[in-house]
């Protein structure tokens, strides 16, 4: 274990060794909101997430949500941004793309720990994977992105919609997605299994892609002769 406190602390949260943690954290407090000075200038949090930094580092103690709690309950901050992926990520956003967590079965009590914790449901950063969300479903994290609706999450885009398979979503977000969405809705609706989503967004009427680009003229005459 190295004699660094921060890098110390960090490996005693990969390996899940809840009782130097506790050590370090008693002999050095501002650990817990101290940043790796490594590029991603992770806080000891972001390692729980087993995504994103050292790649000897990306582990999962069968005791992860565990060891994610005493952090929290020492003060970490939930939503506390790290330089990853050509943006800035949380915690969260890291949690819900890790195959380590998943294949540990620990991701969605961690989801929760972070959750009631204070962290943000919602997009929070900079890059293409702020919202947790997004990220949940663009990894095929199903469990995961219900979990993140249920506490709160909002369904606001068409590709979180077909990602779930919410096919009254899918009606009501049709007409305002420009087509760059409408492609990331059928990726995802494909990716997990959602045809009757990616069904609806093929078969949308004439009337969805007149108002979908904005053709208010040809949405009212298509309104006048009936077509719906």
């Amino acid at each position: 274990m190295s004699s660094h406190p921060f890098e110390a602390a960090a490996d005693a949260v990969v390996a899940g060794d809840a009782e130097t943690l506790r050590a370090l954290l008693r002999t050095h407090p501002t650990l817990v909101h101290d940043r790796s000075p490594r590029t991603h200038h992770a806080t000891l949090l972001h390692y729980v997430a087993a995504n994103g930094v050292e790649d000897e580092r990306q582990r999962t103690p069968a005791n992860a949500a565990g060891i994610a709690q005493l952090l929290l309950d020492a003060g970490a901050d939930p939503d506390a941004l790290a330089e990853m992926y050509g943006g800035r990520c949380t915690t969260l956003s890291l949690l819900v793309s890790s195959t380590p967590l998943a294949e540990a079965r620990v991701q969605i009590a961690l989801v929760e720990a972070l959750v009631d914790a204070g962290a943000s449901v919602e997009p929070v950063g900079v890059g293409a994977w702020d919202s947790p969300l997004a990220t949940a479903l663009a990894f095929g994290m199903r469990d995961a992105a219900e979990t993140l609706v249920r506490r709160g999450a909002r369904i606001d885009t068409l590709p979180k919609a077909a990602g779930l398979g919410r096919l009254d979503e899918v009606r009501r977000l049709l007409p305002a997605t420009d087509a760059d969405a409408r492609h990331g809705a059928l990726a995802v609706a494909a990716q997990l299994g959602h045809a009757d989503v990616r069904d609806t967004i093929y078969h949308a009427t004439p009337l969805q892609w007149a108002e979908h680009g904005r053709r208010a003229d040809v949405a009212a005459y298509l309104r006048s002769v009936g077509e719906c």
